[in-house]
């Protein structure tokens, strides 16, 4: 049992972009001005960027004007998977003892058996990968262009606009020999806005007011080759399971029970298992941002934004293979006479997964969805000297709303068959899994941040900043999770804002964010749990890791009339 109940676990790790994007929330808009304020805009809003941060700030633009912004970014992620801690060591030697020759030394078979190519070793990741229209593509650096356009008309309230910029996209590709690809060898996350019409309207000269509707390309890919160090695999190495279940080539007697042959095949704990490859995506997700801007004084501005949830339903193709040495396990095994006669005995009360599905595998459509979640902004902007300036944000996301994932299947898949056995057993079905659909529960908790800028004018024509924005994580502190690299951490920025000749513009920031976990063997439940009975997915089991994660963003905004 505890061996078909890890396949519900596998599905967790198809999730953890998603979580991670909360973590590049804002950060891929490719607003200079707000990157280099620590992204406390809501009461100092950047131009058109306003869309996103607060629609109400498009009534201080006048006339025609148009943005083209660039982003570049350098993103770094390693991964330490080191030495064993002390339950698994202690499982290593047992199992080690039963792959000993007359001499004491570890046999080849003991030796392929128990061989970890993740043992003390470093994962860098290649670079950042993007999910757009035609798939997943994999880049050698984070860059991007984007614009946008607004219009005042003369002597009118009212400024409309619209605006192309990503609130959240992030994703990443390792080679394909790196031991930290079951963490994910190729995963893309990406949520761009390509056509956000907005209105603002300026009550009186202390309250203005704006909306803005977006219609949003979601898209998300996956390529995770998954293998699984549990205890049944270990147990399945065990003298007494040779003895009384294997054949004599084996070492053992003859069979107790000879129509259930589990020793077919030696599976060692560390090897691929299946992977699983799937691209699904949505061109018209909606959602709307509102916003209000008060001013009671010449001297400080109050902000208010919201941000809407996005309900994204995404439709493409999967691919679940099962690789040839554990498909032919599980065939040999479920061909026998006592699986048969257990199918048949229970058939009509449970669906077994039959030997023909797992030889085949399992793709087809796959459609995914969840909902992104929303979030609220409140800011002040103080006008503290004629040329000191100070912004300072608070913001709140309902990441809790972002529990419910369901991933409905065209075709039956035999290892999933195994997971809803499982999960009726160990869960009472609270996974939602049969053999062509799962909904699974992340348990994120809501997030409450902050951030702060400064400016200085330097000069009538040029504008210093620098910023500073605490950035938690939205995974519980009692539910670690390895595979979500990006936890608590820092962003630091600084840049510059200049007028240019002729009424033109120019912003620059540039930003470094650093995020460093340290995972104890055992620790995360996800990544490398220790508890046979967790439903979750612990490839490195045992096993001590350290996630890293850095980044360095430069963007560059060129505003102009025309």
């Amino acid at each position: 049992k505890l061996l078909k109940y890890r396949f519900i676990g596998v599905l967790w790790v198809c999730f953890c972009p998603l979580v991670q994007a909360s973590f590049t929330d804002s950060l891929t808009v490719g607003s200079a001005k707000a990157l280099s304020l620590g992204h406390a805009v809501t009461a100092d809003p950047p131009g058109i960027d306003s869309v996103h941060f607060n629609p109400a700030g498009l009534v201080q633009l006048n006339g025609r004007q148009m943005h083209l912004k660039g982003i570049a970014g350098v993103f770094g992620l390693e991964m330490e998977m080191g030495e064993y801690g002390e339950y698994m060591q202690e499982r290593i030697d047992t199992y080690a003892s039963y792959f000993t020759d007359d001499d004491g030394n570890l046999t080849p078979e003991g030796k392929a058996f128990l061989y970890d190519e993740a043992l003390n070793t470093h994962s860098v990741a290649e670079g950042p990968t993007v999910m757009l229209p035609g798939g997943m593509v994999d880049l050698p650096a984070a860059l991007g262009v984007m614009g946008g356009t607004s219009y005042t008309p003369p002597g009118s309230r009212f400024t409309f606009a619209t605006n192309v910029y990503a609130p959240m996209m992030n994703g990443v590709h390792r080679a394909a020999d790196d031991p930290g690809r079951y963490a994910q060898e190729r995963v893309a996350f990406t949520v761009i806005t390509y056509f956000s019409p907005s209105m603002a309207y300026e009550v009186s000269d202390e309250l203005s007011v704006g909306l803005s509707v977006n219609f949003n390309y979601s898209g998300m890919g996956m390529e995770l080759p998954i293998r699984e160090p549990h205890l049944a695999f270990f147990f399945l190495q065990n003298p007494w399971v040779v003895d009384n279940f294997c054949n004599g080539n084996r070492g053992g007697n003859d069979p107790t029970i000879p129509e259930l042959n589990i020793c077919s095949t030696v599976l060692s704990p560390y090897e691929e298992l299946t992977s699983l490859q799937f691209e699904v995506d949505q061109p018209d997700a909606i959602g709307y941002n509102f916003g209000l801007l008060w001013s009671p004084r010449p001297w400080v501005t109050f902000g208010f934004a919201y941000n809407s949830r996005i309900l994204a339903s995404m439709d493409g193709e999967f691919n679940f293979p099962v690789a040839d040495n554990f498909k032919q396990f599980l065939v040999t095994a479920m061909s026998g006479g006592v699986y048969t006669a257990a199918v048949g005995a229970v058939g009509s009360i449970v669906d077994l997964p039959t030997a023909e599905e797992i030889q085949n595998g399992s793709k087809g459509k796959l459609n995914v969805t969840y909902e992104l979640p929303q979030r609220l902004n409140f800011g002040v902007s103080l006008q503290i000297t004629p040329n000191w300036k100070t912004n300072v944000d608070v913001r709140w996301t309902e990441w809790s709303a972002f529990s419910d994932i369901n991933l409905n299947f065209s075709e039956d898949s035999g290892l999933l068959k195994w997971g809803a056995l499982a999960d009726a057993v160990g869960n009472g079905g609270a996974n939602g899994i049969s053999g062509n659909a799962v909904k699974y529960r992340l348990g994120l908790q809501d997030v409450t941040y902050w951030g702060m800028g400064m400016e200085y004018q330097y000069s009538d024509r040029l504008a210093l900043r620098a910023g500073f924005e605490s950035r938690p994580g939205a995974v519980p502190k009692d539910r670690p999770n390895a595979f979500i690299p990006i936890n608590d951490g820092n962003l630091y920025s600084a840049g510059f804002g200049y007028d240019m000749e002729g009424d033109n513009h120019l912003d620059v920031g540039f930003g470094y964010f650093r995020s460093k976990t340290h995972y104890p063997p055992c620790s995360a439940v996800v990544g490398n749990g220790c508890d046979p009975n967790q439903v979750v997915y612990p490839p490195y089991s045992g096993q001590d890791l350290t996630t890293d994660v850095t980044f360095f963003l430069v963007e560059v905004m060129y505003q102009k009339h025309f």
